[in-house]
């Protein structure tokens, strides 16, 4: 069994040689990996068995964007980001200093907007910022597995919610989401007009070889929904439906990464479209696999599920080891799902932690 054939076992509920099994972490873990088993990503994968492949197109936008990466620095939407690198120590048996380097927004493009015209007459991105041209040679590579759109190995652009979070910042759209529907609505149609169109020109020049649409958008807080579940359905479960409408146009399957207590919205995500749920965050607040493989088991394809927050970073090997058959046993019970840590494995992973996870995922046998 090839990976593509076992990720489509597992995507039809039914039971693989083995749970299909994906990768993603953050690049300083990637790099400490890579060093470790001196390769380079693509090794990684390898060496980890991974079942999933992702394709890209090229950015050929002006030179002084960053295109749609969250690099430090400005992108196509008018958001500035800046670095901010702290050390910590890591490991348990031989403890090393590593540097953590994350990024946040410092200028959003409508801090200063208040009204539909400057939403209107902004300088939005265009799919003719990005060469297609060489997506279908991409598929053809991976051919054996299962292949995404950008985002399957670490998580994905961010979604019409969190874009619109950035485009005004978070404080000035939240409260927007209550006293401006009018300049909401706009701005996400602007926002997911240009998503639309980016996956459609993706679609159409794979020539039918992608099997996934991935798409990030979260919704969640650790202990209850970011917003409320009205708000959800009035601005935001459209979106989510018109992007898995076009995937299952062109016979692609829709991934939706949500983090955080979701559980109250997985029905109306079911309901839009959705055919795999990423990334099961069990540390929130009503995650639980066994109340979510009881109640959405038949529904849903599950991706995720070994918590990054707390256990990675603080379970023994054989702790981790007992969750990983623990996890695969429960949420995989008839099949239905992919292994994946919830989120990048981040930084204050024990090496030795990753390393038993995956390797009982490996060998996992149903």
């Amino acid at each position: 069994m090839n990976s593509k054939e076992r990720v489509m076992t597992a995507l039809n509920h039914e039971k693989p040689d083995r749970p299909p099994i994906n990768f993603r972490a953050t690049p300083v873990v990637r790099d400490r990996l890579a060093d470790h088993f001196e390769t380079d990503y693509a090794g990684l994968l390898d060496h980890f068995e991974v079942d999933f492949r992702e394709v890209t197109p090229e950015y050929v936008g002006p030179d002084d964007l960053n295109g749609l990466s969250t690099a430090p620095g400005p992108d196509v939407w008018g958001v500035s980001r800046k670095e901010s690198i702290t050390e910590m120590e890591v490991g348990k048996e031989d403890p090393v200093v590593v540097e953590n380097h994350d990024v946040y927004v410092y200028d959003s493009a409508f801090d200063g907007s208040e009204n539909v015209e400057d939403v209107m007459s902004h300088d939005w991105p265009s799919v003719d910022m990005f060469d297609f041209s060489d997506v279908e040679r991409q598929c053809d590579q991976f051919e054996d597995y299962a292949i995404g759109t950008p985002g399957i190995h670490a998580q994905g652009y961010h979604g019409v919610f969190h874009q619109l979070t950035y485009l005004f910042g978070m404080d000035k759209a939240m409260g927007l989401l209550i006293t401006d529907e009018e300049l909401v609505q706009k701005t996400i149609e602007q926002i997911l007009n240009f998503w639309t169109d980016y996956y459609e020109e993706l679609f159409q020049q794979a020539n039918g070889k992608i099997d996934f649409l991935f798409y990030k958008d979260d919704f969640g807080a650790q202990d209850d929904l970011l917003i409320s579940r009205d708000m959800i359905l009035n601005y935001f479960i459209p979106a989510v439906k018109r992007l898995a409408d076009l995937a299952h146009e062109y016979d692609a399957d829709f991934v939706l990464h949500s983090d955080g207590a979701i559980l109250e919205i997985i029905p109306d995500l079911i309901d839009a479209g959705v055919d795999v749920l990423d990334p099961i965050q069990t540390s929130a607040k009503g995650m639980d696999i066994d109340v979510i493989q009881e109640r959405f088991g038949e529904d849903l394809v599950f991706h995720g599920g070994i918590d990054t927050q707390k256990d990675l970073p603080n379970f023994s090997v054989e702790e981790i080891k007992d969750l990983v058959n623990r996890t695969i046993g429960t949420l995989g019970k008839g099949g239905g799902y992919f292994f994946s840590p919830c989120h990048r494995i981040q930084p204050d992973a024990p090496l030795e932690n990753v390393f038993a996870m995956y390797e009982v995922a490996k060998n996992y046998s149903y």
